[in-house]
């Protein structure tokens, strides 16, 4: 069977997300899922995660954004699919 072609999303996750481990709980779920990219907490409290994979993967991962660790709470995530540009090696968090 032939390779998914990999794409890109920008995930920008709103609500209690910093300072919970949110971008930990990100690194762990994107390994899980063998995506690469980074993430990052924003000046204005929201986590941006922008990784790149099969479409298929980054949609099971983009759900877990939803749930989050057990001391977040998540109110919106939005994400913007794009064409995968293949910079990344690995997943990293960003400080």
């Amino acid at each position: 069977m032939a390779k998914e072609k990999e794409v890109r999303a920008r995930i920008t996750i709103r609500g209690i997300v910093q300072g919970v481990g949110f971008r930990y709980y990100v690194l762990q779920k994107a390994q899980e899922s063998r995506l690469k990219g980074y993430t990052q907490n924003l000046p204005n409290g929201e986590v941006e995660v922008v990784v790149e994979g099969e479409k298929l993967y980054i949609e099971d991962f983009e759900k877990a954004m939803h749930r989050g660790p057990t001391k977040a709470k998540v109110t919106d995530v939005s994400t913007i699919w794009q064409d995968a540009q293949g910079r990344f090696r690995t997943f990293e968090i960003k400080r």
